[in-house]
């Protein structure tokens, strides 16, 4: 950068200072799988009995018009996602009734009311479910794998997110330390992403940095932005408008101010 920025920009070390805490990521990352995985085990302590059972008489049920159905529901998710319950009253021969309550998960666009028949094996009423359960019974297996599968995706991304910070944050250590190279370049930011190339082409480097810092911004215009590069070049690192990611002092900071205000006034006589 042969401009006023350059020749302000100090020549000596700098140490980057960039806001990436890995630790309180790791904390997020742990939280956040341990919730995930609390969601798994409870979706499994729930699906999984009634799945088993079913399994067991889906080759000998029939219709058992004695049970009754007691308070079953069905709520659609997402329009696709069945989630309905019941309780099943089982009359018994000698003693009280046996109650069963049994719930299905299955992906389906359908109504939020359904009518159920009790089918169960008269050897085994303890395993008694409805002709909704067995006849969904393999889509209810597949929808118990694809929502597991996905809690699990979501465990591994919030470990996956410290993780990257931590690679950054190594990056970062080995730029650091050493004479900047200040370098005009381009900015695209997605949430808490930053994506910087250099204007005239070449790789681009990511970063996150979260929301609430600004970009040094040289030219508004042309959408430059002021990164930096180690003396020996690599990675490109965005500056924040407050100069606050690097270690420079108040008086370099002003200087380099005082050289984007100059450039950005030349900018503006030559449009005149």
């Amino acid at each position: 950068m042969s401009d006023p920025i350059a020749r302000a920009f100090p020549a000596r070390p700098l140490r980057v200072t960039a806001p990436i805490s890995v630790w309180r990521a790791w904390i997020g990352g742990i939280v956040g799988f341990l919730l995930f995985a609390g969601v798994m085990v409870m979706m499994s302590i729930e699906v999984l009995p009634v799945l088993s059972s079913d399994y067991r008489i889906r080759e000998t049920a029939v219709s058992l018009p004695k049970t009754r159905v007691e308070g079953g529901t069905c709520r659609v998710r997402f329009f696709l996602l069945n989630d309905c319950e019941a309780t099943l009253v089982i009359p018994q021969d000698r003693g009280p009734a046996l109650r069963r309550k049994v719930g299905y998960v299955f992906f389906e666009p359908g109504a939020g009311v359904r009518n159920v028949m009790p089918m169960g094996d008269p050897a085994h009423p303890e395993l008694t479910s409805t002709d909704l359960g067995l006849e969904r019974f393999v889509n209810r297996v597949v929808t118990y794998a694809v929502l597991m599968a996905a809690m699990l995706a979501l465990c591994l991304a919030m470990l996956l997110v410290p993780a990257a910070l931590r690679r950054q944050k190594r990056i970062l250590d080995q730029m650091s330390n050493q004479v900047f190279n200040p370098v005009p370049a381009r900015l695209v930011r997605a949430r808490q992403e930053w994506i910087v190339s250099p204007i005239a082409g070449g790789t681009a480097s990511k970063w996150n940095l979260g929301t609430k810092g600004e970009p040094f911004v040289v030219d508004h215009r042309a959408g430059i932005v002021l990164a930096v590069t180690g003396a020996a070049g690599g990675a490109l690192f965005p500056l924040d408008e407050k100069l606050t990611w690097i270690d420079v002092t108040d008086d370099e900071r002003r200087v380099i101010w005082a050289a984007r205000a100059e450039i950005q006034r030349s900018a503006q006589g030559s449009a005149g």
